[in-house]
C-alpha cells in the first residue's frame, strides 16, 4: 500500500530493469520469489483490501459519531480515511493487472490502465504518507495530552489545522513525483525482448521519465528524507516518550490505589485507567507502524547508496505492500480488542436491533451487578469511619473531582457531553 510506485514496478520491473539484464547472484533468489509471489498476490491482495475497505469504513462511521468525537479520534478518522483511499485504488490495481492480465499486463492495453497505474502510484503514496505523518501528529498530540494534562489546551478545530497542514505540506512535497512519470507508446521488443523481435510491431505503453534525471534525483531524496526517514524517526521517539508515560502513569496509579484504603471515588479511578488503555493502545499502533515502515525506509535509504539495493526493494514491492495493506485492518483489530467503547458502538452499528436490545441488558445486568459490589464495600466501610474521617474525606473527594474535571475538559474529555476517546 505504502509501496504503491514499486508495486507497479514489480509488475513490470523492465521499468527500471530490462528482462535481458538477469540479476546478480546474491538477488537471484528473491528474484526467482518475486516473480513466483507476484503470480498469486493478487489473489492474497485482493480479499484483503476487500476486508481492509470495509473494516475502514466501519472505523470513520464509528469514529463519526458525536460521543467520539475528540482530538484524539479525530486524527484516527482521518488516518482511517486515508487509508480507505489506498486500499480502493489497491483493489482496482490488484483485481485488473494481478487477476485478469497477468504476467504481462501492459501488453495489448490502451493508454487508460497504465495511466491508472501511475495514478494509483501518486495517489498512493500520498495517502499513505498523509496517514503516516498524521500517526506521528497523533503520537505528539497523545504525549503532550498525557504529559502535560493541565497546561493541554488542544480541542478538535486546533487539531483539524494541524492534520490540514499535514496534507497540504504533503502535497507539496509530492508535486516533483507527480511530474516525473509520464506514459508513451513504445515498441513491446523493448521491454520483452524474449516475446517480440527487433522487426515485431507490436506496441506497449510504458512509462517514461518525462523531466531528467535531475528532478528524479530531487523526488527521490524527498522521499527519502520526508516520507520515510522523519516519519519513522519521530514515531519511535514519541512511542519511547508515550512508554515512558504509561510507566510513570502506572507507578502514580499504584500509589493512589496504596494511598487510598477505601475505593470511595471509582469513576476518577475508572477514567484514569481508560485513558492509559487508550495510551497503551496507540503506543502498539504506532510500534506496529514503526515495524512495517522501517524496512521500507531502510531499503530506500540503502538503494540510494547501492543501485542493486533499488533491484531488492522493487522485488520485495509485493511483500511490502502486502504489510502495508495488512496493517491497516490489525489496527482496527487493536481497536475492537482494546476499546470497549468501540466495541460497543460496532454492536450497535452491525447487529440487527433485536440483538441490541439482548446485548445491552446482559451488560446493564453486569454493570448492575458490579455497582451493586462497589455500594455494598462502601457501605461495609462507611460503618466502619469516624466522622473526622468522612471529613477528611469528603474534602479530599471535592479537590479530586475538581482537578479532575478541570484535567479531562483540557484533554476535551467532557462528561457532560459525553464524549471520549477510544
Amino acid at each position: 500500500m505504502s509501496n504503491s510506485l514499486s508495486s507497479t514496478i514489480t509488475v513490470a520491473p523492465d521499468i527500471f530493469f530490462p528482462s535481458s539484464t538477469s540479476p546478480s547472484s546474491p538477488f537471484s533468489v528473491l528474484a526467482k520469489f518475486g516473480e513466483y509471489y507476484s503470480l498469486i498476490h493478487g489473489r492474497i491482495v485482493f480479499p484483503l483490501t476487500i476486508f481492509g475497505i470495509i473494516t475502514s469504513i466501519v472505523t470513520i462511521v464509528i469514529l463519526n459519531r458525536k460521543h467520539f468525537q475528540t482530538p484524539t479520534n479525530l486524527i484516527l478518522q482521518h488516518i482511517a480515511l486515508f487509508d480507505l483511499i489506498v486500499l480502493i485504488s489497491y483493489n482496482i490495481f490488484s483485481f485488473y493487472f494481478y487477476i485478469l492480465h497477468t504476467p504481462k499486463p501492459f501488453v495489448g492495453q490502451s493508454r487508460f490502465w497504465p495511466s491508472f497505474a501511475l495514478f494509483h502510484s501518486n495517489v498512493g503514496l500520498t495517502a499513505h504518507s498523509i496517514a503516516l505523518w498524521l500517526t506521528c501528529l497523533l503520537d505528539i498530540v497523545r504525549y503532550f495530552i498525557v504529559s502535560q494534562p493541565n497546561k493541554s489546551t488542544l480541542n478538535s478545530r486546533k487539531v483539524m489545522y494541524l492534520i490540514w497542514s499535514c496534507i497540504i505540506v504533503i502535497c507539496f512535497l509530492m508535486i516533483p513525483n507527480y511530474l516525473i512519470w509520464t506514459v508513451v507508446k513504445q515498441p513491446a521488443s523493448i521491454h520483452y525482448p524474449d516475446i517480440y523481435s527487433l522487426n515485431s510491431s507490436v506496441t506497449v505503453y510504458w512509462f517514461s521519465n518525462a523531466t531528467g534525471k535531475k528532478l528524479e534525483r530531487v523526488s527521490f531524496n524527498i522521499s527519502a528524507i520526508f516520507l520515510k526517514i522523519l516519519p519513522v524517526c519521530i514515531l519511535i521517539t514519541f512511542s519511547l516518550l508515550l512508554i515512558h508515560s504509561i510507566h510513570s502513569a502506572q507507578k502514580l496509579r499504584q500509589r493512589l490505589q496504596q494511598r487510598s484504603k477505601k475505593r470511595r471515588y471509582s469513576s476518577s479511578m475508572g477514567n484514569f485507567t481508560r485513558e492509559l488503555r487508550t495510551t497503551t493502545m496507540l503506543v502498539f499502533i504506532t510500534v506496529f507502524t514503526v515495524l512495517v515502515e522501517a524496512p521500507q525506509g531502510l531499503l530506500f535509504i540503502a538503494s540510494a547508496v547501492e543501485k542493486k539495493f533499488f533491484l531488492l526493494y522493487s522485488l520485495l514491492g509485493d511483500i511490502l505492500d502486502l504489510s502495508s495493506i495488512a496493517s491497516s485492518f490489525i489496527t482496527f483489530i487493536m481497536y475492537c480488542s482494546m476499546s470497549q467503547q468501540f466495541r460497543l458502538e460496532m454492536y450497535h452499528l452491525i447487529l440487527p436491533q433485536y440483538c441490541h436490545r439482548l446485548f445491552l441488558s446482559q451488560n446493564h445486568m453486569t454493570n448492575n451487578c458490579v455497582t451493586t459490589k462497589l455500594l455494598t464495600k462502601q457501605n461495609h466501610n462507611n460503618q466502619n469511619r469516624s466522622v473526622e474521617e468522612d471529613k477528611r474525606s469528603l474534602s479530599h473527594s471535592v479537590n479530586l473531582k475538581t482537578q479532575t474535571y478541570q484535567n479531562t475538559k483540557n484533554n476535551n474529555y467532557n462528561y457532560e457531553d459525553g464524549k471520549y476517546d477510544l
